[in-house]
């Protein structure tokens, strides 16, 4: 990597920190930088984005404990739930094609920028709980989809954890960052492992690049989290909107170009 990369990296990581600590919905930075920038293709980009995801997980919870918000006990074994799910979405990762991810991650998405709409047009209110398996069901599906694509996980942990933990917004945030770490931290251990237990399984972590990311999105997750505690998260939400915009623009041309071929 030479300096224009570590630089741009590290930027596209602390962009990635602090809106997904907040909302979420930047993990699309990571592949950017990766694809474009470091040149990794998108099979060694996707994995190698988890260990941002640690520091964005890592650093907000100590953001969080900093300020005095601290997860109870039961939302580590609530998380516990997602390391499964993380796995599978590995192997998932390792098997699927380029055109399969990318359709995927465009209805991710789509249904990231309805649940947005939704959010705006019934002015913030809280979904009501549900049945508590909902908390066990929902944290393999955040672990599914960590394993398998990332991008948008902090999407999916605030909708299960408003519906089955806590209604108040900044302990969902706090809560988040558990699951986030529990199932990040389960991932890239399975990527790490890929090579040795699946036959034929080349590296698919590029620990360079990764570094670079994990670097800002620690600063931008523990920066964002004292901002949270003191100004709440409402303010970026247009943000998040714009980044989904693009990134679904992006995957629909790469979907058309990959057909093309």
């Amino acid at each position: 990597m030479d300096l224009a990369a570590i630089l741009i990296t590290f930027l596209a990581g602390l962009g990635m920190g602090a809106i997904n600590n907040v909302a979420g919905g930047a993990g699309i930075f990571a592949l950017w930088a990766f694809q474009y920038v470091c040149g990794l293709p998108l099979a060694v980009a996707n994995p190698s984005s988890r260990l941002g995801a640690i520091g964005v997980g890592l650093f907000a919870w100590l953001g969080f404990l900093r300020s005095g918000v601290r997860p109870p006990t039961r939302v580590w074994r609530l998380a516990l739930f997602a390391i499964p799910g993380a796995l599978v979405g590995n192997l998932l990762a390792l098997k699927a094609n380029d055109l399969a991810f990318r359709g995927y991650l465009a209805v991710v998405l789509v249904l990231l920028l309805v649940q947005q709409w939704r959010h705006a047009a019934n002015g913030g209110a809280r979904a009501p709980r549900t049945s508590p398996w909902l908390g066990p069901i929902g944290c393999g599906l955040i672990g599914l989809h960590m394993g398998f694509a990332q991008i948008g996980t902090g999407f999916v942990a605030t909708l299960v954890l408003v519906a089955t933990y806590e209604r108040d917004l900044l302990a969902v945030n706090a809560a988040k960052g558990v699951v986030v770490i529990t199932s990040s931290i389960a991932s890239l251990t399975g990527f790490a492992l890929a090579p040795h237990v699946l036959a034929g399984q080349p590296p698919v972590l590029a620990w360079g690049p990764a570094a670079c990311l994990a670097v800002g999105t620690a600063i931008g997750s523990y920066l964002a989290s004292k901002w949270t505690v003191a100004k709440g998260s409402a303010s970026v939400r247009r943000v998040v909107v714009a980044i989904a915009l693009l990134s679904l623009l992006e995957q629909i041309v790469q979907i058309v170009l990959l057909l093309r071929h």
